[in-house]
């Protein structure tokens, strides 16, 4: 059996170009590998609880998007979020992506342009990318006016917003308990139950 060797050479971990990125990324129909600051990640599977707080955030978020431009998208849809100062170009998978940009919902978008709100359930393993380059990286992409990161172990939900008068700061909020988490930018108000729901904190996690 003859091994193609441009595939033998794409190897995840270690530097790459945006071309070689694109091409692991055509190789790979099973996996989806995040590519950040010139280094592409294998994203791991999620568990029940993670799954199921992002399909809440997006469907309460779409439950406002009833009318006009807006578009919630899912995990599964790619999105450019800018270029770097390196020339690097940075392709990401959120839990759930937000666009006001009538060209991002054409039926055969494959790739998302013009993200306004970003969201991401965190994860004991992906955290420290969520909170460092990769937040990084959002807060680079001049089209992202919000971040929400949401905790799967606490009824917790960050928010990094834009400032307004000063684009290149962020005013960071902490909504907790039963507090209504707000993005501003696109006039959505979603509740802690709403963004919970099916999750039970009483229940005892199993040890691995």
């Amino acid at each position: 059996m003859t091994t193609d060797p441009l595939r033998s050479s794409l190897s995840p971990g270690g530097p790459m170009s945006v071309e070689e990125y694109l091409q692991l990324d055509r190789y790979t129909a099973n996996a989806k590998y995040e590519y950040i600051d010139g280094v592409a990640r294998l994203m791991s599977g999620g568990s029940v609880g993670h799954d199921r707080i992002a399909r809440n955030v997006a469907h309460f978020i779409d439950e406002h998007f009833l009318s006009g431009p807006c578009t919630v998208f899912g995990p599964d849809v790619q999105v450019l979020i800018g270029i770097k100062s390196n020339s690097k170009e940075n392709y990401v998978y959120p839990d759930a992506t937000v666009s006001c940009d009538v060209s991002d919902r054409r039926r055969d978008n494959k790739l998302i342009r013009s993200p306004r709100v970003v969201v991401e359930v965190l994860s004991p393993s992906t955290e420290p990318v969520d909170r460092g380059k990769k937040l990084e990286a959002y807060q680079a992409c001049v089209s992202i006016q919000e971040i929400m990161l949401v905790s799967q172990f606490a009824r917790h939900v960050e928010i990094y917003r834009r400032n307004e008068e000063d684009e290149t700061t962020w005013n960071y909020v902490l909504y907790r308990s039963d507090e209504t988490v707000e993005l501003a930018c696109v006039d959505v108000f979603l509740t802690m139950d709403e963004v919970y729901r099916g999750i039970n904190f009483d229940e005892p996690l199993l040890e691995e």
